[in-house]
């Protein structure tokens, strides 16, 4: 390959003409920039990315914070699929896709101040979100485009995707009353992200909703991964009204429960039986199958790279009205509620 200097010398011409009719300028003769177009092609110019995105202002890109996994796995299997229909979005678009991976720390700031500071990305897509994030109230401060996946309870009107967990969660509580139960347990990992939240929420609500009795002790949070679930599964088999029921997310809290039923000689769907509320794909090899609500995650990575072309459109028009308009909304951010899906499986029958 060959950069503009080389290309310039083989055609007996300055770096500015060059330049010029690469970029199509309309003051360059069209036969020169035809001259030029074909020479580039032929001694296989390469431009200087970092040149033209400085006088451009802009990468073509767009960051996404990873956060690391439970059970020191590097990213949670969830996030692939993300990943992948978020960068089919952003292809089309002819943007690129930049992955930074969180290193675990308790400071979710410091890892996007670092990205956003050197001017890595043109937008940014933040995940895990907390119920008061203040990366929301970072980014907002910087006017820099971002989408959140994952909600927040910020009073700050921001771009988010979440799946539609008070719908799964609904769904859940009213498929397994329809079968006569009434003693519905919840058992969550005990971790920060709002979705924890959302779920418990919603899970108070239906349980209310319906007249079902609400006990304390199954309501549960436990460590995330396996040693949780194990934890969760003792406290609720040695309860006394012991559930008939429970919803679990974390797909490692099902597998745990898999195994302590089976250790005493149960089994789930005929002595307890288990729904899982958009648990990853590490559940959906147990047997007998799980019963769960499950959504497109590739299809809300898609979701995703469309609400972050938004958000650079609006943060552009927000540039061209000029400073003094700076803080006018040009459109609204995106919000979208993902649907879920009831996937039947074995793990759920009568009390």
């Amino acid at each position: 390959m060959v950069g503009i200097r080389e290309l310039a010398r083989h055609l007996d011409i300055s770096i500015g003409t060059v330049s010029r009719a690469l970029n199509d300028r309309a003051d360059v003769n069209p036969l020169t920039r035809q001259r030029v177009r074909d020479a580039a092609a032929k001694l296989g110019y390469s431009p200087n990315q970092s040149g033209r995105s400085l006088r451009r202002g802009q990468t073509d890109l767009v960051g996404v914070i990873v956060p690391g996994g439970a059970d020191d796995v590097p990213i949670n299997m969830v996030f692939l699929f993300v990943l992948f229909g978020l960068k089919q979005r952003l292809s089309a678009e002819g943007l690129d896709l930049a992955i930074f991976l969180e290193d675990g720390a308790d400071d979710r700031l410091e890892p996007l101040r670092r990205v956003t500071e050197r001017g890595l990305v043109d937008a940014l897509i933040i995940a895990d979100t907390l119920g008061r994030d203040p990366r929301v109230d970072y980014l907002t401060k910087l006017d820099k485009p971002f989408v959140a996946f994952g909600r927040t309870r910020s009073q700050v009107q921001h771009a988010w995707i979440d799946p539609d967990f008070e719908a799964a969660v609904e769904g859940a509580v009213d498929h397994l009353a329809q079968l006569g139960h009434r003693r519905i347990a919840l058992a969550l990992p005990d971790i920060k992200p709002n979705y924890v939240d959302l779920i418990e929420r919603s899970y108070w609500r239906a349980m209310r909703r319906r007249g079902l009795g609400l006990d304390v002790a199954w309501r549960l949070r436990t460590p995330a991964g396996e040693r949780g679930g194990l934890a969760a599964a003792e406290a609720l088999l040695s309860s006394d009204p012991r559930p008939t029921a429970v919803l679990l997310n974390d797909s490692m809290h099902a597998v745990a429960f898999y195994r302590r039923l089976g250790e005493v000689g149960l089994l789930p769907g005929r002595d307890l039986s288990i729904v899982g509320i958009l648990p990853e794909t590490r559940a959906q090899s147990l047997i007998p199958a799980l019963t769960s609500y499950q959504t497109d995650w590739t299809g809300i990575g898609r979701s995703l790279g469309e609400a972050v072309i938004v958000e650079l459109a609006r943060a552009g028009r927000r540039r061209k009205a000029g400073d003094g308009a700076s803080r006018k909304p040009a459109g609204r951010p995106a919000r979208l509620k993902a649907p879920v899906e009831f996937k039947p499986g074995e793990s759920v029958g009568r009390p």
